[in-house]
């Protein structure tokens, strides 16, 4: 493992455990409503399990490349988003991952693109974004927070349970298929190859 996945990981797990912080303090993202109450009731142990697993357990939406083509074009940098914050959490928690992918765009391309799901021409583009426009795109990017795979109840669920309870086996199988979901939605591949047990969309 190079030293810049190392990064990747640590840096990975610590915005899952502050996305699940702000699931745990209101933010629904997208959410069913049981998977929220479960996410709420987690103890710290099972938190910090789930937050290591190898995949963004939110997402803004990267794989809509027109979007984000518009939100990362240089006429951005001379927009007033104009308003008063309703949710600054959720933008200073979008500005912390825009940060980092920006960064990881540049220094570990393909395993951003297996964390996040991010397009090579959405990478490309963050990648040549000046770092003092990262604030206004970040305001203008948090409504776009989800949790990832929002209709899929079940997933959720058994990545709860498998984490309180500890199973390291079926945490790998899931965070594996999460990998490969993650990977093809960012080469634009909606069908799964095989059936993958709750992660087709």
């Amino acid at each position: 493992m190079t030293k810049e996945t190392n990064l990747l990981a640590c840096d990975l797990a610590e915005l899952n455990e502050a996305f699940l912080g702000l699931v745990g303090r209101g933010t629904d993202a997208g959410l069913p409503p049981r998977v929220l109450a479960e996410l709420r009731a987690i103890g710290p142990d099972t938190r910090q399990r789930l937050a290591a697993l190898p995949f963004a357990l939110f997402g803004f939406g990267f794989e809509d490349e027109a979007a984000w083509a518009r939100l990362l074009s240089p006429g951005v940098r001379d927009l007033d988003p104009g308003y008063v914050s309703g949710e600054p959490a959720t933008e200073r928690f979008t500005l912390l991952v825009l940060t980092v992918v920006r960064r990881m765009a540049r220094d570990a391309p393909e395993s951003v693109s297996s964390w996040i799901g991010l397009p090579a021409g959405t990478r490309t583009r963050l990648d040549k974004l000046e770092i003092g426009t990262l604030g206004i795109v970040a305001a203008l990017a948090a409504p776009r927070l989800r949790g990832r795979l929002p209709g899929r109840e079940p997933l959720w669920l058994g990545l709860i349970d498998a984490a309180a309870r500890d199973d390291a086996r079926y945490l790998r199988l899931l965070a594996t298929q999460g990998q490969q979901w993650t990977i093809r939605r960012c080469l634009g591949l909606e069908s799964p190859i095989a059936p993958a047990r709750g992660f087709r969309r």
